[in-house]
């Protein structure tokens, strides 16, 4: 999913949210890019004028702003392999992802496949899932065949 194929600012602004040139600035940068983004990178880019006019920001402000859009949802952590922390696009659907151990490729899954999971939790410990984004590792069927 993409900011092209869902409204975020619509999203910010139906929860009482101003949609800062800032705010905007981070979104169209994790949106742009071709790999989940660390807060380094997503402060590296946005650290000079963008090429449409907006407004560099500093570390403080991008930091400050990646929490806003985590903590409502619009962006999600996802802890690489390494252990870094790094952005992705959230979304009004929850998913989760399917990641090969060998290759590295990652295959996105419908977040309703766990719901049958969560409310067997819920029923035999009382505990109620809040974050709701899964990364479960493995082999990849091409790897499987190869013996990986």
């Amino acid at each position: 999913m993409s900011h092209h194929t869902w409204n975020y600012q619509a999203a910010l602004r139906a929860a009482g949210y101003r949609v800062t040139p800032q705010r905007e600035r981070v979104m169209d940068v994790v949106c742009a890019a071709d790999h989940r983004l660390t807060a380094q990178e997503v402060c590296d880019a946005v650290a000079t004028p963008g090429p449409d006019g907006a407004p560099a920001s500093n570390p403080a402000t991008v930091y400050r702003n990646l929490r806003f859009l985590t903590d409502r949802g619009l962006l999600r952590i996802v802890r690489d392999p390494e252990g870094r922390d790094r952005y992705a696009l959230g979304g009004p659907a929850s998913h989760h992802h399917l990641r090969c151990r060998a290759c590295g490729t990652e295959v996105e899954v419908d977040g309703a496949v766990t719901d049958a999971l969560y409310a067997t939790l819920a029923e035999r410990t009382g505990f109620v899932v809040e974050t709701d984004h899964l990364i479960l590792e493995g082999l990849c069927p091409t790897c499987r065949a190869r013996g990986a």
